[in-house]
């Protein structure tokens, strides 16, 4: 692929705020690239493109070629390269984009395997961090949750007539006599015999221990809301550009065949493929059809696909 374009010639700062970041793996392609194989893939010849735009014959050579004229003013590319893309159906804006990526892809290659490592070690840092705030999430809550229960245990406790408890001073021993007890004897001398004291004690321990045990089996089950996850994998060099559900640009480029490229996000993602009969995708472990897509034809569509 020839990447020489030499009308380029937008300004140092221009370049600065319009550079894109690129993977080791991703491999710019021309504007004339795109619409040459768009004009292909409509059997088209040069010299029909030449008579419908009223361009001379070396002009649509040079433009398919990325080698126009270092002289010729960028706002007259600009303008040639949209009415072409409009002629042979392809988006005027990504073929721009392409020619101003192009503009400054020389500059970032010597940055693209230092910048790449960072991007993944970002990456990386990112899931720990939030599989951090998961575990802190969980346990607060587990804690929240304990802590009312116990409330709530303590506060039934105290209620319950089988717990209340006075002291018989009649007796030197200080021994503990249920109050329901005293008012069933009415008026008789209250005795309570080991035994008896052991009992109640035992029923009292089997109460709580029944109501911790209900109150263990109705605890929430805490959900986890997961990233969405996206497989694309090439048969054929194609040109893709994705974003997620921030806006956010996760994916920019040619992938080279036989590469398979696994993205994570925020759904809907926002997918543009420049050869959807070369791509397969699967999204959240389900295969997605691109059949509907015509050959050849840059695809644009939404992940997840809402069929109505």
């Amino acid at each position: 692929m020839n990447n020489q374009l030499t009308p380029l010639a937008i300004g140092d700062q221009d370049v600065e705020n319009k550079i894109t970041e690129l993977s080791e793996d991703m491999e710019v392609v021309s504007p004339g690239n795109m619409l040459r194989e768009a004009r292909l893939a409509l059997s088209l010849s040069q010299q029909h493109i030449a008579s419908r735009l009223n361009f001379k014959l070396s002009l649509v050579n040079a433009i398919e070629e990325d080698q126009l004229d270092p002289k010729m003013p960028v706002t007259f590319y600009r303008g040639y390269l949209v009415n072409y893309a409009k002629l042979v159906s392809v988006d005027a804006e990504d073929v721009l984009a392409s020619y101003e990526a192009l503009g400054v892809a020389s500059i970032q290659r010597s940055e693209m395997l230092s910048f790449s490592k960072e991007t993944s070690k970002q990456a990386e840092h990112s899931r720990v961090m939030w599989i951090s705030y998961l575990i802190a999430a969980i346990f607060i809550g587990l804690t929240i949750l304990w802590w009312t229960q116990q409330s709530d245990q303590q506060t039934e406790a105290t209620n319950n007539p089988l717990n209340r408890k006075i002291v018989d001073s009649s007796q030197s021993s200080n021994k503990v006599v249920d109050i329901d007890e005293i008012e069933l004897n009415n008026n008789l001398p209250v005795t309570l015999s080991k035994d008896a004291s052991s009992a109640t004690k035992n029923q009292d321990n089997n109460l709580l221990l029944t109501q911790q045990n209900e109150a263990k089996v109705q605890q929430p089950v805490v959900k986890v809301n997961l990233l969405s996850k996206a497989v694309f994998t090439f048969k054929g060099d194609c040109w893709v550009n994705i974003y997620d559900g921030t806006n956010k640009r996760i994916a920019w480029g040619v992938k080279k065949s036989g590469y398979v490229m696994t993205i994570e996000g925020q759904a809907p993602f926002q997918v543009t493929v420049g050869k959807p009969e070369l791509t397969s995708i699967i999204f959240n472990g389900e295969t997605i059809d691109l059949s509907n897509y015509n050959n050849g034809n840059i695809a644009k569509f939404e992940l997840p696909i809402i069929i109505e």
